[in-house]
């Protein structure tokens, strides 16, 4: 999730996780590009309006290096031409702000189901074991920490 609100980046942050995604959070491309270069992706949260570089010039840089991973656009510019052009520059799909967590929810996992993922990456499974303590979740299988 890049965003440049933090409220919205927590949010999206807990609902996610607790939904079984692992998920990463940025505030802006320089600190995106960071986690781009330590961990695998499976799919982009994007909000189009961040500081320096904004959302389209980061979906064009990584659809011009052939990076397929896939993008939704999260961004309050709702108007559609905004939408045309989020879609042209290469993203899967674009939510305007206010919305939905479910909603949003309901296009990963469509997005996720047509990429031939049945089971999410970070979702529990029947074989996945996971133990709780406090806000933490320890995933045995995956032997990931998350918060």
């Amino acid at each position: 999730v890049v965003d440049d609100d933090p409220r919205l980046r927590d949010l999206l942050r807990r609902y996610l996780s607790e939904q079984g995604f692992n998920v990463f959070v940025a505030e802006d491309a320089k600190e995106m590009g960071k986690l781009w270069q330590r961990e695998h992706f499976d799919l982009l949260v994007l909000d189009l309006m961040l500081p320096g570089e904004d959302g389209l010039s980061i979906c064009r840089r990584l659809r011009g290096g052939h990076d397929n991973t896939p993008i939704i656009m999260l961004t309050a510019k709702a108007e559609e031409i905004d939408r045309i052009v989020g879609l042209e520059m290469g993203a899967d799909d674009y939510l305007s702000k206010p919305f939905n967590p479910r909603e949003l929810l309901a296009r990963i996992n469509a997005i996720l189901r047509r990429r031939g993922t049945e089971e999410h990456p970070g979702a529990p499974s029947q074989e996945n074991e996971s133990i709780a303590f406090g806000p933490y979740v320890l995933n045995l299988s995956t032997r990931t920490l998350t918060r």
